[in-house]
């Protein structure tokens, strides 16, 4: 159980390292976060926040290495200061016309900080000290969405090798009480849990809440757990994004 900080001044700025993730136990958080900030606080990799501005901003280990090698490689930083934000993908309002196979979409910044050229330099300072532990952390996040999606094709290709064993008993499940009617896949490319939690930023647990509550459509295969197909994924985010334009300034 590891994790570090840079608390400058937790009532305005501060930078955290979190190795462990939900399984480690990180300084208190300052007392102005919201629930889905907490759970920001938690994730494995690097957060940043501001008190100011009441923002949080988790970045992905993977991310954070690019970003030192960024600061590294580019001296602008020094004199100008650096935007920081958590990388998410943002599907164009016309990714609901596009075949499932081809998401539409462009990467942008969420929860944006603008750091001053001080606060850049204990970022780079900060990166440059815990670099090691976040190439580690990235060897585990890339390890944790390789099982992911190597998880969703087994489950999917059980379930076709079951469909094609049940074709020979067909008369026999015709003939039994009560009837049981089998599952069927639509053709398409599909999102584990898991997957769904990174595209929206979101926790696996919200994503399950989303469709528990019908905001988001899902299949639930029997034994074999839940996928959420891209054309309902981009349909959900293109409502959120909507909500969130409406939401007052």
């Amino acid at each position: 159980m590891q994790n570090y900080s840079t608390v400058l001044d937790q009532t305005t700025w501060g930078i955290h390292l979190n190795f462990e993730g939900h399984f480690a136990s990180p300084p208190n958080p300052p007392l102005w976060f919201t629930q889905l900030q907490q759970q920001d606080w938690q994730q494995r990799g690097i957060v940043l926040w501001d008190a100011d501005l009441h923002i949080v901003t988790h970045l992905y280990a993977g991310y954070a290495i690019e970003l030192l090698e960024h600061l590294q490689d580019n001296s602008v930083w020094k004199t100008k200061g650096l935007v920081v934000g958590s990388p998410a993908f943002q599907l164009s309002s016309s990714s609901v016309n596009t075949p499932s196979t081809k998401i539409g979409g462009d990467l942008i910044l969420k929860n944006q900080i603008e750091l001053s050229t001080d606060q850049t330099q204990a970022l780079f300072e900060f990166l440059s000290t815990q670099e090691s532990f976040l190439k580690r952390i990235s060897v585990y996040d890339k390890e944790d969405a390789k099982q992911a999606l190597n998880k969703v094709y087994r489950l999917i290709a059980d379930y076709g090798r079951k469909v094609r064993e049940r074709k020979g008993d067909r008369e026999l499940i015709e003939n039994s009480k009560p009837k049981i009617i089998p599952t069927s896949i639509p053709c398409g490319r599909y999102f584990t849990v898991y997957q769904a939690a990174q595209v929206c930023q979101a926790t696996s647990k919200q994503v399950r809440a989303w469709i528990r509550n019908g905001k988001l459509e899902a299949l639930n295969l029997p034994g074999l757990g839940i996928i959420i197909e891209a054309g309902k994924l981009n349909e959900f985010l293109d409502r959120r994004n909507s909500e969130d334009r409406l939401l007052p300034q």
